[in-house]
C-alpha cells in the first residue's frame, strides 16, 4: 500500500495535530473537502511540516491535481479511461477500447462501468430479443461512431475486465450536406424568425442550414416529445447525474454520437434517418462553460460531414431546468393517448 488518506486540517486536537482549526465542526473535519490522498512518504511529511505545507498550499495542490486529472479524462488521456467511453444500449456505459472490428461484429474490452454494471449487462444480453428496437445499439467515443446491434452480445470474463463481442448492422447511410433540406431561418442573436430582403420569411438550406439544424437538435431533450418520448438528446439527464464530474463532457459527446449514428424511426413521415443526418463522425464536443447561463450551454462541436469533410462550430444549446422537465413529464403523463399514438 503506497497511498494514505490524509487530513488537510487535523481531525482532532492534541500533540502533533497539524493545522487544527477549532472553528470547524466534526462533519467539516470528516468531509471529503478536508481530505487529500497522498503517498505514505508525503502524508508523513505534511504532518511534520505545517509551515511549508499550510492549509492554503494543500488546498491549492489538491485543486490543481484534480483539475489535471479532470482534463486527462475529458481528453481521453487518463490511464484508467482507456481509449474512451462505450455505450451498450441506453443504460450501460463503460470505459474501454475496441479490440477488433469486422463487417459482422465489434469486439470490445470493457474496464470500468460508469453507468450500469455487469449484472445489468447480463440482463441486457438475456432480454435482447424483447428489448425495444431503439435500445439495441453500440456507441464509441474512440471512433465517434456507432452501430445498431443485429444480435445479442456475448460476454467473456478476462483478467483485466470483460470482453464483449457485439454483432452489428452495417453503418446507417447518411445524406450529403447539400441534401440536408431547408427550414425557416432563425436569427443568430434572437433565435426568432426574420424577414429577408424581399420581405419574406428568411430560409436556409444545405450547408447554411447545418448550424441551425445541429443547434436545434441538441436543444431537444429526451422525454420532451409527445409523439416519441425516446427521441432527443440526454444532456439534461447527464447534467443531473454528472454535473461537476470530469465524465460529463465525455457523456455528452457519446450522446451526440448516438444522434449521428443511430437511426430514429419517424412515425409521422414513416421513414428512418439519423437525427444528425449528414454527420459521419463525431470528433469531439467541448463544453465552453461548466454551467448554462439563461438556460444556454455554449459548446464547440467538431464533426466529419458527408459531402464537406471536417466541420467545427461554436453553438449555444438550450438546457431546461429540472422544474421545466418535471412540468413537461407531467404534461406527457396527462396525455397518454397522444404519447402512445
Amino acid at each position: 500500500m503506497i497511498g494514505k488518506a490524509a487530513h488537510i486540517c487535523a481531525a482532532a486536537p492534541g500533540p502533533g495535530s497539524r493545522r487544527y482549526d477549532a472553528s470547524m465542526t466534526r462533519d467539516d473535519r470528516a468531509s471529503i473537502d478536508n481530505a487529500i490522498w497522498l503517498c505514505a512518504d508525503h502524508a508523513d511529511l505534511i504532518d511534520r511540516d505545517e509551515v511549508t505545507y499550510s492549509v492554503e498550499r494543500l488546498r491549492v495542490m489538491k485543486l490543481e491535481h484534480e483539475a489535471a486529472c479532470a482534463k486527462g479524462v475529458r481528453l481521453g488521456k487518463s490511464h484508467d479511461l482507456g481509449a474512451g467511453l462505450l455505450a451498450i444500449g441506453p443504460n450501460i456505459i463503460c470505459t474501454g477500447d475496441i479490440q477488433n472490428i469486422s463487417m459482422e461484429s465489434w469486439t470490445l474490452r470493457l474496464k470500468h462501468f460508469v453507468a450500469g454494471d455487469v449484472h445489468e449487462l447480463v440482463s441486457f444480453i438475456g432480454g435482447f430479443i424483447k428489448a425495444a428496437p431503439d435500445d439495441k445499439y453500440l456507441l464509441s467515443n474512440e471512433l465517434g461512431d456507432g452501430r445498431m446491434l443485429s444480435g445479442a452480445p456475448s460476454l467473456t470474463k478476462q483478467n483485466d475486465g470483460y470482453s464483449l463481442i457485439c454483432p452489428v448492422a452495417p453503418s446507417f447511410p447518411r445524406v450529403d450536406v447539400q441534401d440536408l433540406g431547408s427550414s425557416f431561418a432563425l436569427h443568430p442573436e434572437t433565435g426568432d424568425l426574420y424577414l429577408d430582403g424581399a420581405g419574406n420569411l428568411a430560409r436556409v438550406s444545405g450547408l447554411q442550414y447545418l448550424p441551425q439544424k445541429v443547434q436545434s437538435l441538441l436543444s431537444v431533450q429526451r422525454g420532451e416529445s409527445i409523439f416519441n418520448p425516446t427521441f432527443g438528446i440526454r444532456f439534461f439527464e447527464y447534467f443531473e447525474s454528472f454535473k461537476g464530474s470530469p465524465w460529463l463532457a465525455l457523456l455528452l459527446t457519446l450522446d451526440v454520437v448516438r444522434q449521428a449514428a443511430i437511426p430514429y424511426k419517424d412515425s409521422l413521415l414513416n421513414k428512418q434517418y439519423t437525427p444528425l443526418q449528414c454527420v459521419t463522425r463525431v470528433h469531439s464536443l467541448e463544453m465552453l462553460s461548466e454551467t448554462p447561463k439563461d438556460n444556454r450551454l455554449p459548446v464547440r462541436v467538431n464533426f466529419e460531414v458527408q459531402g464537406l469533410g471536417g466541420w467545427q462550430r461554436d453553438l449555444s444549446v438550450y438546457l431546461p431546468t429540472k422544474e421545466q422537465m418535471d412540468q413537461r413529464a407531467q404534461q406527457l403523463a396527462e396525455r397518454p393517448s397522444l404519447r402512445s399514438g
